[in-house]
């Protein structure tokens, strides 16, 4: 074997232990707890009802890769594009039960659990994969905040009773970490998403 041949093996294998080692950043402020150790910021604890009229606790999602996002289900736009594209994460993880996905409506008037449940079946989503939920308009707008994305009512300002948000989802981690935010709108940004959560199981 000459001394190319030898270089090239050993960049190959350095390229393979590289990627075994891949690791996602933690996002958001960080503190020093009262032993000096960093403490991560963590997505606020809730609890609401789902599609099947249960309520939910998000103590259910400890210890669970989460995918999170806000919608409504009465969007004309940009929603039923961030459903389909959340339908390729429900496909590529739905053996694996230690992955879930979360969309919070942000009209708590209109989207009732059977509202919810509809557009669930619609979809053709699994319930035990894929758990809708919603609540107290406050309290969500309060939660999209925390999850530090752009959901209000901006009916105050236009009268129009419009929902304005954008279309992220955000990755969390089982210790209530973000490690990722994600154009829901983008196909690619969605696949990144999807090869993300594989990273993440390498942690667990």
């Amino acid at each position: 074997m000459n001394k190319a041949s030898i270089l090239l093996g050993i960049l190959l294998v350095t390229l393979a232990c590289g990627s075994k080692n891949e690791q996602l950043p933690i996002l958001g402020e960080t503190h020093l707890n009262a032993e000096g150790e960093v403490v991560h910021y963590t997505t606020p604890s809730f609890q609401l009802t789902n599609q099947l009229n249960e309520s939910v606790d998000s103590n259910v999602f400890t210890d669970k890769i989460t995918v999170v996002d806000f919608f409504f289900t009465s969007c004309p736009t940009i929603c039923p594009q961030m459903t389909t594209h959340l339908k390729l994460v429900e496909e590529a993880f739905n053996q694996d039960d230690n992955v879930a996905i979360v969309s919070v409506s942000i009209d708590s008037n209109y989207d009732t659990p059977d509202i919810l449940k509809n557009y669930a079946e619609k979809y053709e989503i699994d319930h035990a994969k894929w758990t809708f939920l919603t609540g107290e308009s406050d309290v969500v707008f309060e939660l999209a905040k925390d999850y530090k994305v752009r959901a209000f009512d901006d009916s105050d300002i236009t009268g129009s009773g419009d929902f304005l948000h954008d279309g992220t989802f955000v990755l969390v981690d089982g210790q209530s970490r973000v490690r990722g935010y994600y154009n829901g709108l983008d196909v690619a940004d969605t696949k990144r998403l999807i090869k993300d959560i594989e990273i993440l199981q390498e942690e667990h």
